[in-house]
């Protein structure tokens, strides 16, 4: 195998490892795409809720999603599912963040806490990226597995 993808990366040819080439599924992003367009403006209409940063963290968790994940094989129904749970997961934290604060506030009435999440939310915004893109990712290669170990029975 190193000595194929070694002369893969000397020679640039394609034609002669036929398992290297991979085309993307563009139809399956072409929806993703409308999907996760749909889900981004339906959370514009929670802006007096979310903060812009919400709404950040939840355009790129798209983005990162539809180009990463709706390209590989699997599914349409199963990568549209898993990108509206991911963006109720991500809908679900910030709703979670927001209590926090707000009780944090409350009860602390001190602007620490602000400077705080500030700083910290970033951090907190890449961990359930990372988790839930990871997750997506093991779920669409298990199915595969999945549907190999029947195609060979």
């Amino acid at each position: 195998m190193l000595k194929c993808v070694v002369a893969f990366l000397l020679t640039g040819n394609v034609e002669k490892f036929g398992h290297l080439k991979m085309r993307p599924n563009f139809v399956h992003m072409a929806v993703g795409s409308g999907f996760a367009a749909a889900i981004i403006l339906s959370h514009f209409q929670l802006v007096h809720i979310l903060d812009i940063s919400a709404l950040v963290a939840i355009i790129f968790f798209n983005l990162l999603f539809v180009f990463l994940l709706f390209p590989l094989e699997g599914t349409l129904l199963r990568k549209l599912a898993l990108l509206f749970a991911g963006n109720s997961v991500g809908l679900l934290w910030y709703l979670i963040q927001l209590s926090l604060k707000e009780a944090s506030m409350f009860f602390l009435g001190t602007d620490a806490v602000t400077i705080i999440i500030l700083v910290a939310k970033p951090l907190i915004d890449f961990v359930w990226i990372v988790s839930i893109w990871s997750l997506s990712l093991s779920v669409l290669a298990s199915a595969k597995r999945k549907t190999e170990g029947l195609e060979r029975s």
